[in-house]
């Protein structure tokens, strides 16, 4: 059987191939900066992780899918955004104030962050902007544009969606472990990371556009940041 016959065969192997190459690729970045090699080492694979997650969906979509670059900018769903990003700031932020904060070891954090170099505040308040405009806008182009895509092209898109967003939970997981020693907290929150994902995956493919989710995430991500420079600077 010649799978030039079979172009739905072709795609799902394309599919499974694109996933395992870039699905792991947060957890890796996270073990070897938090685990593996804190320090300048763990940091420089981190960093190359985060280049990889930058530019693969954009060479696989060139030079596998050969298909155009979907740069359409659209507002659809901004107002959604808005509304759901209110919502999970003002729960993250209620949530650390009234009881994270009284389960989270502080002195075991900032004793991980000084290891890892990000103990300088003018550090910690660049890599939290970066975190809360930046990298929120990276998540979701790779999370709920090209994961999220090519899990629909192997099960549903009803599926894909709690698929995608399992998979968007892995690298946060690791992260609660390393840095909550309380379970509590580490199922808490990656209950809320996945319930998140799930969110931002319906979002993405009700309005076909990355802006209600990217406005949602960034709120998200600056609650974390503000509760992180409380944390880190007091």
């Amino acid at each position: 059987m010649s799978l030039h016959r079979h172009p739905a065969i072709i795609e799902r192997l394309r599919s499974i191939i694109a996933l395992l190459l870039i699905v792991p690729v947060t957890s890796i970045g996270a073990l070897c900066s938090t685990v593996l090699a804190p320090g300048a080492i763990g940091q420089e694979i981190a960093v190359c992780c985060g280049i990889w997650l930058l530019l693969f969906p954009l060479l696989w979509q060139i030079l596998v899918e050969r298909q155009p670059l979907p740069w359409r900018i659209t507002s659809d769903g901004w107002r959604a955004g808005v509304i759901l990003g209110a919502m999970m700031f003002g729960t993250i932020f209620a949530s650390y104030w009234l009881v994270g904060r009284y389960w989270l070891n502080i002195p075991d954090i900032k004793a991980r962050v000084n290891q890892m170099g990000m103990n300088i505040p003018l550090m910690v308040f660049g890599f939290g902007t970066f975190q809360t405009l930046v990298n929120s806008l990276i998540e979701e182009y790779v999370w709920r544009w090209f994961v999220y895509r090519h899990c629909a092209r192997l099960w549903t898109q009803a599926l894909a969606v709690w698929i995608s967003a399992g998979f968007f939970t892995l690298h946060h997981v690791i992260l609660l472990v390393v840095y909550c020693d309380d379970w509590r907290l580490v199922a808490l929150g990656s209950i809320a990371v996945f319930g998140a994902g799930v969110l931002w995956a319906k979002c993405a493919r009700c309005y076909r556009s990355l802006l209600p989710s990217y406005l949602s995430h960034l709120a998200a991500d600056l609650a974390l940041q503000i509760a992180s420079w409380h944390i880190l600077l007091g």
